[in-house]
């Protein structure tokens, strides 16, 4: 699990064992960014989703194809980045959830802030500067 903001962290993939964990430190969202099926061995997110339930946790399933960032993903972040609960979004390896992020992140930061918080948080994310400019430019 990486920090990203103080309540926002991505991580790989996590399972049901995982969530009294994060309830404990205090994380009251989850969001899946990873569609059912990608591999044989992977966590349906209903099986996430319901101990996240049992527990107390909100979870919402988000899921992202590779490379596919959709305006709607992006403004969906959006609304959980705006609601400022401590939340962690996984995928398969972050990177998903860290895409999103920075979309979702430059409708209130500059885009080399928002690069520089996902540098920091171990993704590089300067690959994504036009698309970022763009988003940020018809956000202002």
């Amino acid at each position: 699990m990486k920090k990203v903001s103080d309540n926002y962290y991505v991580s790989s993939q996590i399972s049901e064992e995982d969530l009294d964990g994060l309830k404990n430190k205090g994380f009251s969202l989850v969001v899946c960014n990873r569609p059912n099926g990608e591999e044989e061995n992977q966590t349906d997110f209903e099986l996430i989703q319901k101990r996240c339930e049992s527990i107390g946790l909100t979870f919402i399933n988000l899921p992202m194809i590779p490379g596919d960032l959709q305006s709607e993903l992006i403004l969906e972040t959006k609304k959980i980045l705006d609601s400022n609960k401590k939340t962690l979004a996984y995928c398969r390896t972050g990177i998903r959830c860290i895409n999103l992020w920075a979309c979702a992140n430059v409708f209130k930061e500059k885009v080399d802030e928002t690069i520089n918080i996902g540098t920091e948080a171990g993704y590089d994310l300067d690959h994504l500067r036009p698309i970022l400019d763009a988003i940020r430019s018809s956000s202002s």
